[in-house]
């Protein structure tokens, strides 16, 4: 094993843009990744853990898959809390199917391995608590198993070299007014993780948008000519095409958002407009539930909490990186299966 190679742990509520960071992660010979723990957020936690192990068979990958924790710490023991986003979203049925971005269950045979039987967060906090080296955590769901790592042995935050979170948004927001998905999924977690005292970078949503790909990048993907840059042009080519139908954007473009985290563990330079800067999230269970808010007038004045916020990125480097990784996959061999796409 390369000794230079950085030690993670990706955290993941699977659905399409998660399951291109797992193979990016799997792939990428710059992470040693331990191992991957599954939460609650963009699907309810049985299907998350489904489709990471449907995820980790298409690799045939052995890196073992620990299942966490399927609700929030306390947000939904408040009647109504969740109003403002959940309980006015509803369905969107067209000809009579659910056009959804993260759809139940990925498009890839049912997965034959299992899970760990050892629960999510005893694993990481007797991985964090003797570990040798460092550890990088990468959460991209809500924050709920490492949340309650962190509240169960706050030490284990000493053994935490870095937590590159995707989550939080400043200008951009999809869950309600004022929040994004992950973080609003568990906007308790989300504060636990940003006060733990260890170097946090999030990677928002104005970052991940930032650096948004087209049909065009679809095609480039499967031109590469792998099964697992095929299955990214597929995920991306669905998220595209879901997020026109259901009205979420007018661009014909979609984020790759988990994979811009997991390329910023590899290169930070992936990522261009970063700030050290004073955060808090709002868990009062109003209308901005779940929001990220910066203060950029106290800069600086909180260095027990070194928080960045990633702002922007480098579209073509992370592109050139996805493309790199996903190369070094399983060659297609004779008729490969082909999308749809812009004529």
């Amino acid at each position: 094993m390369n000794l230079a190679m950085r030690k993670i742990i990706l955290d993941v509520d699977t659905g399409s843009d998660d399951a291109v960071a797992i193979m990016t992660a799997i792939l990428s010979r710059e992470l040693e990744l331990l191992g991957v723990t599954t939460v609650h957020g963009n699907l309810p936690l049985p299907y998350t853990t489904d489709n990471t192990m449907r995820v980790m068979d298409f690799m045939k990958s052995k890196i073992p898959v620990y299942q966490g924790c399927p609700y929030p710490l306390v947000q939904d023991l408040t009647p109504g809390r969740r109003v403002n986003a959940d309980e006015v979203k509803h369905d969107t049925i067209i000809d009579g199917k659910v056009v959804a971005v993260h759809e139940k269950e990925l498009p890839l045979p049912p997965a034959v391995s299992g899970v760990q039987e050892e629960h999510a967060v005893p694993w990481l906090w007797r991985t964090l608590k003797y570990a040798n080296e460092k550890i990088t955590l990468i959460p991209v769901g809500a924050m709920t198993n490492i949340a309650t790592v962190l509240r169960m042995d706050p030490t284990v935050a000493e053994h935490i070299d870095e937590i590159i979170c995707m989550g939080g948004g400043i200008h951009v927001h999809n869950r309600s007014y004022r929040s994004e998905t992950n973080f609003y999924n568990d906007p308790e977690a989300a504060k636990i993780m940003l006060n733990c005292g260890v170097k946090v970078t999030v990677v928002t949503l104005d970052a991940t948008h930032s650096s948004w790909f087209g049909y065009e990048e679809v095609n480039e993907l499967r031109r590469i000519g792998t099964k697992e840059a095929e299955f990214a042009a597929q995920m991306l080519y669905h998220r595209i095409y879901a997020a026109n139908l259901i009205g979420a954007r007018a661009e014909k473009k979609s984020a790759l958002h988990d994979v811009l985290a997991v390329c910023a563990a590899i290169d930070p330079s992936v990522l261009t407009d970063v700030r050290h800067e004073s955060c808090d999230v709002d868990i009062g269970g109003h209308i901005a539930d779940g929001a990220l808010m910066v203060s950029s007038r106290y800069r600086y004045s909180r260095p027990e909490n070194p928080t960045y916020i990633a702002y922007q990125a480098d579209r073509d480097k992370l592109f050139a990186m996805l493309c790199r990784y996903l190369a070094r996959g399983e060659k297609i061999t004779g008729e490969g299966k082909t999308l749809g796409g812009e004529n």
